[in-house]
């Protein structure tokens, strides 16, 4: 009796817990450098919150923080190595341009889409002009970069 009883109380602990961890918010930060070559404009093709900071560095840094309401921390980790929140830099068009192309695709789970909160954190050199493409209007905007040093 006295195991079944245990059993009856470990039960729900075990269930509340199982559901708690799947319904959790799942969260990473990754962090991607790219050599301007000499470029002093940048394009941000991101979808998503993006924070332009400057620093004396000559890399522009952008560090990614991609949360999963709707994963578990297992299926970040397999995203991440599929290269899903990998960003590509392009200089052909006289700008330094700054894509997401893994977040193109939609990922279902279960049946339902999956939902991702993306933001970036970008760290630009003082002599550069960051501008975000705004991809609900479609229009481009000038960030205007204070100097925080």
């Amino acid at each position: 009796m006295k195991t079944t009883g245990s059993l009856m109380l470990l039960i729900p602990l075990l269930l509340s817990t199982a559901i708690t961890t799947l319904h959790g918010q799942s969260e990473k930060t990754l962090v991607k450098s790219f050599n301007l070559n000499g470029n002093q404009f940048v394009l941000l093709d991101l979808e998503g919150n993006v924070d332009v900071k400057t620093w004396k560095g000559d890399l522009m840094r952008i560090q990614i923080t991609v949360a999963l309401e709707n994963g578990t921390e297992a299926m970040l980790k397999s995203l991440v190595q599929a290269g899903r929140y990998n960003l590509k830099g392009d200089d052909a068009t006289g700008e330094f341009v700054v894509t997401a192309p893994g977040l193109q695709r939609k990922v279902t789970v279960r049946g339902k889409e999956l939902v991702e909160n993306i933001s970036y954190t970008v760290f630009a050199p003082e002599n550069v002009t960051v501008r975000l493409n705004d991809s609900a209007s479609t229009s481009k905007e000038d960030v205007k970069i204070p100097n925080q040093f």
